[in-house]
């Protein structure tokens, strides 16, 4: 959600732009598991695994272990 919500917006002219916390991982050395896990706020034990990809729109995929819900 924190990449999406970083996403500029064509209707929010004048409005300051979300930042994401934190660098981005290396790529040499991607952590294990979830790769935005050590940037997350909703990063749970469990995200130290690698997330399965799923559909949660029509074309669209999704990593995470976290519910869609839970994030909006």
């Amino acid at each position: 959600i924190g990449l999406l919500n970083a996403v500029p917006r064509l209707d929010a002219e004048g409005e300051t732009m979300l930042t994401i916390p934190g660098n981005p991982p290396n790529l040499l050395r991607l952590p294990k598991g979830c790769p935005f896990q050590p940037r997350c706020p909703h990063a749970m034990e469990i995200c130290s695994s690698a997330p399965p990809l799923e559909e949660f729109t029509p074309g669209r995929l999704r990593a995470c272990f976290k519910p869609v819900e839970e994030l909006l």
